[in-house]
């Protein structure tokens, strides 16, 4: 028997061999693997949106001082009143959601299909590194089919 070739690997958790996918501790045979694909997750990027909008909101009631004047609130410091504590409300609000957009960012999977449906076999945010094991599974499989020439009866 002779050993499998290796096509790529990155040194820790990804091999590609010219018959076999292995990620950590989970091995695919590519006879089992109908597809290969890049695959891109794209974030939820409402709840950062909505921060914003109440974050707006909120600041402009309180600049525009629509909250009534029993809402203040008194502190060891004095007393705060009801807009400015929605004015300063809304900005942190708004930052916050400023925040959750840049933080939610894209990844990127080894979408793979077997015969019990497709999964993400591998997910990360560096879209060079899936890219790259994506094209070696593709190489593995030409390869396959290149050591198992069609058989034709004449």
């Amino acid at each position: 028997m002779t050993p499998d070739k290796v096509i790529y690997t990155d040194g820790h958790d990804v091999v590609v061999t010219d018959s076999t996918l292995k990620i950590k501790k989970t091995s695919y045979k590519l006879a089992g693997i109908t597809k290969a694909a890049f695959w891109t997750i794209r974030p939820d990027r409402w709840p950062g949106v909505l921060l914003m909008l109440l974050g707006i909101g909120a600041a402009v009631c309180g600049y525009l001082g629509l909250i009534p004047a029993e809402w203040s609130m008194q502190t060891e410091s004095g007393l705060i009143s009801g807009n400015m504590l929605a004015l300063w409300t809304g900005i942190a609000l708004f930052v916050l959601g400023i925040l959750a957009l840049v933080m939610s960012r894209e990844r990127y999977a080894v979408r793979i299909g077997t015969a019990e449906g497709e999964k993400n076999a591998l997910v990360s945010t560096k879209r060079e590194y899936i890219a790259q094991i994506v094209d070696a599974v593709h190489t593995a499989f030409d390869l396959g089919h290149m050591n198992n020439p069609p058989v034709h009866n004449y």
